[in-house]
């Protein structure tokens, strides 16, 4: 984030907003105050988001909850070891999984199929809450 708050300082001086199409129709219009405006508004964001999701940052997520396909079996606890093989061989969860579009571990169906994995991954998928303001 650091980097693109840099970039925003660039973007102030060369008036470069192909990042904002919003603000490049309204590149005559813009003040140098107004730019200064809107990155002192990112940066405060920035520092809010830190303060909100710092700790969920900092997490270490286990491999095989981010990717469970392609993990090496032998690598993780060996009580997940069984469970993590039978997913992998099922190729109706791989292919969704593959598609990206869908999030296996807040299907039901990982819940009951898989509850071992299920009760050790839901810390995980939990902890990415919605933020509201």
């Amino acid at each position: 984030m650091e980097k693109s708050l840099s970039g925003l300082y660039y973007i102030q001086r060369r008036r470069a907003f192909e990042q904002f199409p919003c603000l490049a129709c309204v590149r005559s219009d813009l003040q140098d105050e107004d730019l200064a405006l809107y990155g002192e508004y990112l940066e405060n964001i920035h520092e809010d988001m830190q303060t909100r999701v710092g700790d969920l940052l900092g997490m270490d997520i286990p491999i095989w909850v981010s990717i469970p396909f392609e993990v090496n079996v032998a690598k993780i606890e060996l009580s997940l070891q069984e469970p993590l093989i039978e997913l992998q061989s099922d190729e109706i969860m791989r292919a969704k999984f593959k598609d990206g579009k869908y999030n296996i571990w807040k299907a039901n169906d990982v819940a009951t199929k898989y509850p071992l994995l299920w009760d050790k991954a839901q810390f995980y998928v939990i902890a990415f809450p919605i933020l509201s303001c």
